[in-house]
């Protein structure tokens, strides 16, 4: 994990990643002097953006955990700097008076270059405040401050000290099937964050209200960055097609667990208690997982030792092929050399994620010094976003942003990387799969997508509703119970107070980037994409191992998105690459798991198990709850505006299955 020097710089990058003139697209033949010095300013933003994002990124990549505090504090006083030039940015553009400009594409850019300041717009406030909250909510998972269960009985050695929910108590959670265990660290864990998160939380979400209003745009435009409704619509849409198969895995899940754990714990036609879901969720690919008695574990292969004999730059190197292997150009000798940052060998870290910078089109990557298959698809996950900022290198920066269809990408490779074929194909797996183990693989990974993402869908309505003022903290807890239950069968695993706070650790990653949100979506597009490009590889057999490793054509189909970043309404983007694109869809994903869910057919038909769930009986999720109220702050009053067409970058790590 990075320092919390690291971190702060890293939050300073993402918080003004609002600039974007989406659809912006400078034409000659202006008709006054007025639009002529809209031009100029316009284009002068572009380089502007560039320079300065070159600069945080330059500086964050510098950082590292043996700096002092004036070395840092040199930097944090740097980015100070550059984010008031971002804000002026945006104050030159509200300077306009649009009535003066005729050429619509330049109204609309000056529109969109008002809301580049971001947060930044709130000046010392972010720094002395947003910044540290979101530092805040983000150590609330890191934090060694839980006692262990039992005072440490059941650890190795029976150490009983402090406990981190991340990664301490997950790693617990991937082996533990004591359901006394699992409900004290659940609860331990929001019991002694209920304050901070409640404090912390609210104030992010306060901060988006104060700087909307500030940029006199709607909340929801500054939050989403494109237009909400429409894209809650089509998520509403994908939940809709996903939700009889979902039912179908609830309800074997439920079945499982009631049997494991007896009616006291699990009511067979109830809901699933949110501890032992989350259990499921973390023992997806161990051993001793609810799907043991029908795919033992053992009859998979060891993904890691796949790649065992390979060093951590290898693995980026690995993913690399994969791209040019579909025509597309090697990364420079410069970018492995000056763009592309070496781990830090002397002090290893296993918990590493890698991350990169693609704001511009100089991208800088870095990877991690531990060797593991997880990190092997992560970094062809990230691989898609490097090549997708060469694609649209050219673009102006009101253009670079990409509608983040680099993720959805990154999410189709991954699937595609991850495949049997493909790793017998590359000789990283030495034998092929039977077709037990490719059952056994597929059931692991449905476990981990279907189920997931409902969750994120479910983290997305509650954050626009208390965006909007639709609830207020007072009422937000008991209004998560209740989308939890509506939309994925979840209760809690017990009654909960009314001031609780029962968010879980990851809702509060990358929370300023509105990672939920993006996850859900590339999740969904992930499959979209996945099953065009193997209809142009024209692969015959089941989706679920098809490898369109190799093939030109899918290739030419991505050069032909990505170099249009997003000067082409987002449809006409994505249908370069997906003929006749009408929305999110999850008809990919369903054929790609469908042995799995006629398997559950099957198997829930012969067991007689309910399929759906009642209503809990826990108090946080009664259905006579107050489900909306009126807001009593300042801020949770501000007027709700209609949104409106608005794109934004975030940092959202590539999952398929286990590859997280």
């Amino acid at each position: 994990m990075r320092s919390l020097c690291e971190s702060m710089l890293l939050l300073l990058l993402i918080a003004a990643v609002g600039v974007a003139t989406a659809g912006v697209t400078p034409r000659s033949g202006l008709t006054s002097s007025y639009g002529h010095q809209a031009k100029i300013f316009i284009d002068q933003s572009s380089e502007r953006y560039f320079r300065l994002y070159n600069q945080i990124a330059s500086e964050t990549y510098s950082a590292n955990n043996e700096e002092d505090f004036e070395a840092l504090f040199s930097k944090l006083t740097t980015v100070k700097r550059i984010a008031d030039e971002l804000v002026g940015i945006s104050r030159e553009a509200s300077g306009f008076d649009l009535s003066k400009v005729k050429n619509k594409v330049y109204k609309a850019a000056l529109e969109e270059l008002r809301s580049v300041g971001d947060l930044f717009v709130l000046g010392e406030d972010y720094f002395s405040l947003v910044q540290m909250n979101l530092a805040s909510l983000q150590k609330m998972s890191t934090d060694k401050d839980i006692e262990p269960y039992m005072g440490g009985a059941k650890m190795p050695n029976e150490d009983d000290s402090p406990l981190a929910y991340y990664p301490d108590i997950q790693k617990i959670v991937q082996r533990s099937s004591d359901v006394d265990e699992l409900k004290y660290y659940w609860e331990t864990w929001r019991d002694k964050n209920q304050i901070w998160a409640s404090v912390n939380f609210y104030t992010i979400v306060q901060s988006y209200q104060k700087a909307a209003n500030i940029l006199e745009i709607p909340v929801h435009q500054l939050w989403y960055r494109y237009d909400s409704q429409e894209m809650i619509q089509q998520m509403e849409q994908a939940m809709s097609e996903l939700m009889p198969a979902y039912k179908e895995l609830h309800a074997f899940v439920r079945h499982e667990l009631h049997k494991k754990y007896g009616s006291d714990v699990v009511n067979p036609d109830g809901p699933i208690p949110d501890h032992l879901f989350q259990q499921v969720l973390e023992q997806a690919w161990e051993e001793g997982s609810i799907i043991e008695s029908y795919f033992p574990r053992q009859r998979l292969p060891q993904f890691d030792d796949f790649v065992q004999e390979l060093s951590a730059k290898a693995l980026v190197n690995e993913s690399e092929n994969f791209y040019t292997s579909l025509g597309f150009t090697p990364l420079s000798p410069d970018f492995h050399k000056n763009q592309l940052k070496e781990p830090n060998e002397d002090t290893p870290n296993d918990d590493c994620r890698p991350s990169l910078f693609d704001l511009t089109p100089r991208v800088l990557m870095m990877y991690c010094e531990k060797v593991s298959f997880r990190k092997l698809m992560q970094y062809h996950g990230h691989m898609a976003r490097v090549y997708y900022a060469e694609q649209k290198r050219h673009l102006p920066s009101y253009h670079f942003k990409a509608y983040n269809l680099e993720y959805p990408v990154g999410e189709a490779v991954v699937l595609s990387a991850s495949t049997p074929s493909h790793l017998t194909g590359r000789g990283l797996a030495k034998t092929a799969f039977t077709d037990e183990a490719l059952m056994n693989r597929l059931f692991r990974m449905s476990i981990h997508t279907i189920l997931n993402i409902p969750l994120y869908y479910v983290h997305t309505k509650v954050m626009h509703d208390l965006l909007n003022g639709t609830v207020d903290m007072d009422t937000v807890n008991k209004h998560y119970w209740q989308l939890l239950e509506l939309h994925a069968g979840i209760e809690p695993p017990t009654d909960r107070a009314e001031g609780a706070i029962d968010f879980p650790y990851k809702f509060y990653v990358n929370i300023e980037q509105n990672y939920q949100t993006k996850k859900f979506i590339s999740e969904i597009l992930g499959y979209q994409f996945y099953r065009a490009f193997c209809q142009q590889a024209s692969h015959s057999g089941p989706l679920h191992n098809c490898d369109f490793y190799g093939n030109f054509a899918v290739g030419n189909s991505l050069k032909a998105m990505m170099s249009l970043g997003s000067s082409k309404p987002w449809r006409q983007v994505i249908g370069k690459a997906i003929p006749q694109y009408t929305g999110l869809s999850s008809l990919a994903l369903l054929e790609y798991y469908q042995p799995i869910v006629d398997w559950l057919n099957a198997h829930n038909k012969e067991t007689k198990v309910k399929i759906g769930w009642n209503s809990t009986t826990k108090t946080a999720a009664a259905r006579n709850a107050t489900m909306y109220s009126t807001p009593n702050s300042d801020m949770a009053r501000l007027p709700h505006q209609p949104d409106v067409n608005f794109q934004v970058e975030v940092e959202v790590e590539v999952e398929a299955g286990i590859w997280s």
